[in-house]
This record gives C-alpha cells, structure tokens and sequence, in this order.
C-alpha cells in the first residue's frame, strides 16, 4: 500500500511540473495572444530572444512558426502544408500553369505586408519554385534538376 501511494504522490508530483509553464522565459502578453489565437496547438515549443517570442507547433496537419513580440504583437506566421490549403485562386493558377505537375509543399508566409506563398512543384525531371501572392500573381523563380532521379 505504501508503494501505492508512494507511486502515486510521484506520478502526481511529475504531472504536476509538466503543467507548469515548459517555458517560464515566454513573454506574458506574447503567451496571452498565442492562446487566444492558436487555440488548436498541439506540440508547443519556444524560443525565445529579448524581443520576440517563436512558437512552433502542429495544427492538425499543418507546422506553424508563430513570432510574436514582447507586446502581444503577432509579427508574422509561417505555414508549411500540401495543397489542399492553398486558396483556390493561386490553386487553380499553379494547376493550370504547371499541368501534369505535383505540388509538393507550400510555404505559406503572413505578416502586416500580407500573405505570401512559396510553392514547390515537381515533375519527373524537375523541381519549380513559385512565388504567389494572395491577389493570385502566379511567378516561377527558379528550376532545378531533380536530384533525385
């Protein structure tokens, strides 16, 4: 019975640190934002510097970087995810554009200038950056060999 208790008080006792703050260094103001916005997080981890604070965590099945500074300010949100994310605009562009071709990965990048995608289309032969805009402009930056081949 005493190793009952014992183990218990001890399970307790490590539960209850995890629940305390994992990052006691996170901004108050920066931690209220996030948990106002971001209330689907999963996977939470900070980095902090003395005047912002990176969170990166999962949302369903997307990876986010949050920045958000030292006044509760969110700076900028980066988005990594497949194209099903995409708006349908820049979606319909990229399909039209590169027929035939797989959308790899999506960068999706928002601040107060607005929302950018970086996109990554791929072939059998080659790799596409693009660059995309919320408006829907649609520009191949670069073409590479696939290495992979």
């Amino acid at each position: 019975m005493k190793l009952f208790i014992l183990t218990a008080a001890l399970s307790l006792g490590l539960n209850a640190m995890t629940a305390v703050a994992a990052n006691p260094n996170v901004n108050a103001k920066a931690l209220k934002t996030f948990n106002a916005i971001f209330t689907n997080a999963q996977n939470v981890q900070w980095n902090t510097t003395a005047d912002y604070n990176e969170a990166s965590f999962r949302a369903g099945s997307i990876s986010t970087r949050a920045v958000i500074d030292n006044n509760g300010v969110l700076i900028r949100t980066i988005r990594y995810y497949k194209e099903n994310n995409l708006p349908s605009n820049i979606l319909y562009k990229i399909k039209k554009k590169y027929d035939g071709k797989e959308i790899y990965g999506v960068t999706e990048v928002t601040s107060a200038e607005g929302t950018n995608y970086h996109i990554v289309v791929r072939d059998a032969r080659n790799l596409y950056n693009v660059a995309a805009d919320n408006n829907g402009s649609v520009t191949q930056t670069a073409k590479y060999k696939r290495g992979d081949i």
